[in-house]
């Protein structure tokens, strides 16, 4: 470590120190990744049959990887306030992005009650980094908070940063909120990425002594939007090699047409440009997300890395997970947002320490798991409040009675079930939609209508929540199309 990166950390570690009243904990420390918009496009995962992420597959191989988890929203704002607070979007009513710091205006739900400020209360030192919370203010979630970090770094030109483009510029005629999609080659250099600097900021804690368990969370924004990456990330895909997801014609012919009208971009890529001239932009697209994951894996391992040759190495639980998936051209788009499979399946990996083995689970299970898993692995004491369930019996024993699907939820009335063999999707308006993942893993054949299925469809109803509560204050009014438009005016969101 720098001498003067050390001396500022121990200054800030006894500033700390001085403060803090509470009782110091027993139980192990906690290294908490987070990763922006990854899908399984890991190598683990088998997502992709030219991903290049050895540093998350060599963490799978240590733990065990949930090969069938699911966030609980569908983008980043409720899928992070629901696995911070610990309750489900349908419980809390953030459906969809908060704005500004809104959350740490709700004291009953968020304010004091999120997962790092639980375990700071039971004597864990508290650090964070990078993004993790999303509407709530970072300085406030950890006792030590660094800069949260941006999607940047964006190339500058003679208008807003926002509106300098390498490959893909949004209609702005558009009524709708816009995007940042975009890719190519940039920055020149790793120093100058963001999550870089976060992955700087976080390994001199690892490094140090502490005084007490600590709970560090770190929170990387690749692959996130701009695919903005250094050359040498797009050097491990080379163009004319680059595989791109199969993008049937008429995949959206069986699906109906609310589900159409909720997934709609009207700014985002549109998947007949995607694909002209031999599938040019897509495979552009495609190599830019491989790229951005294969450069988030190597700051994940210079994290890990610094965790294995560190004091804390044998004592300290590690998870890593994605807030949400992501469509490379499936289901026509290139986006999250969405009820089906690319965009609710996340990676997600648990290493205890002194119990590290490579083992898999296929359970259906959710981020929504995490806050009563890490309770349950460091000792400390079950919170009432907590909706999900701790995976510690899971990954002690395969054969635990579990729960048999995982909900995700994407604005309210809309829900998506994944079981251990199918995907069952119910809109607002009643329709529905229904996968099996056996015969269908890309989910291109909507059983729904069959009458085959009716009994698996009754079983799905029943396990959709009878109570959906209105829209959080917090919620930003801001529609992504124009279902979205209607919606917010239905609900009450819009005044």
């Amino acid at each position: 470590m720098k001498p003067i990166l050390k001396t500022l950390l121990l200054f800030h570690l006894s500033l700390f120190t001085l403060h803090s009243s509470v009782r110091a904990a027993d139980g192990p420390n906690v290294l908490f990744i987070a990763i922006d918009d990854l899908n399984d496009w890991v190598g683990c995962m088998d997502g992709h049959p030219q991903s290049k992420t050895p540093h998350i597959d060599s963490l799978a191989a240590r733990g065990t990887l949930f090969t069938n988890a699911h966030c609980q929203a569908p983008i980043c704002g409720p899928s992070r306030a629901s696995l911070l607070s610990g309750r489900y979007p349908h419980e809390t009513g953030i459906y969809n992005q908060p704005r500004g710091n809104r959350l740490a205006d709700d004291t009953e739900i968020f304010h004091g009650h999120l997962l790092p400020q639980y375990f700071a209360a039971h004597g864990y030192a508290t650090f964070g980094v990078g993004k993790i919370s999303h509407g709530y203010p970072q300085e406030d979630l950890f006792q030590i908070a660094g800069s949260r970090g941006n999607s940047g770094p964006k190339p500058e030109g003679p208008k807003a940063p926002n509106d300098t483009r390498f490959r893909y510029r949004p209609d702005y005629s558009q009524p709708y909120t816009g995007t940042q999609t975009d890719w190519g080659v940039f920055p020149e250099f790793n120093k100058d990425m963001p999550d870089f600097q976060t992955a700087d900021w976080a390994i001199p804690y690892l490094e140090t002594e502490h005084d007490k368990p600590f709970f560090l969370a770190v929170g990387f924004h690749r692959p996130h939007v701009p695919f903005y990456a250094p050359q040498e990330w797009f050097d491990l895909h080379p163009l004319d090699q680059v595989v791109i997801p199969e993008v049937p014609n008429d995949d959206l012919d069986d699906v109906p047409e609310t589900g159409r009208r909720i997934h709609e971009l009207p700014r985002y890529p549109n998947i007949d440009w995607l694909k002209a001239n031999d599938n040019e932009e897509l495979r552009r697209c495609t190599q830019a997300y491989l790229a951005c994951t294969s450069f988030v894996d190597a700051q994940v391992g210079r994290v890990l890395d610094a965790l294995e040759n560190s004091p804390h190495a044998d004592n300290t639980v590690v998870v890593l997970f994605s807030d949400h998936g992501y469509h490379l051209g499936e289901k026509s788009r290139v986006s999250k947002q969405g009820l089906w499979e690319e965009s609710t399946r996340v990676p997600l990996i648990v290493v205890t320490p002194g119990n590290e083995r490579p083992q898999k689970r296929a359970h259906p299970v959710g981020l929504i798991d995490l806050y009563p898993t890490l309770l349950d692995l460091c000792g400390l004491p079950a919170r009432e409040e907590n909706t999900g369930s701790s995976l510690v019996p899971l990954i002690k024993n395969p054969n635990t009675p579990w729960r048999r699907s995982i909900i995700t939820t994407y604005a309210r009335n809309n829900h998506s079930l994944r079981s251990s063999q199918y995907r069952y999707i119910r809109y607002d308006d009643g329709s529905e939609e229904l996968y099996n993942h056996d015969s269908d893993p890309n989910e291109w054949t909507n059983l729904a209508t069959n009458p085959e299925y009716a009994v698996i469809l009754d079983s799905f109803r029943d396990q959709l929540p009878s109570v959906n509560n209105p829209y959080h204050p917090a919620i930003g009014d801001g529609p992504i199309n124009a279902w979205f438009k209607e919606h917010y005016i239905k609900e009450g969101v819009t005044k």
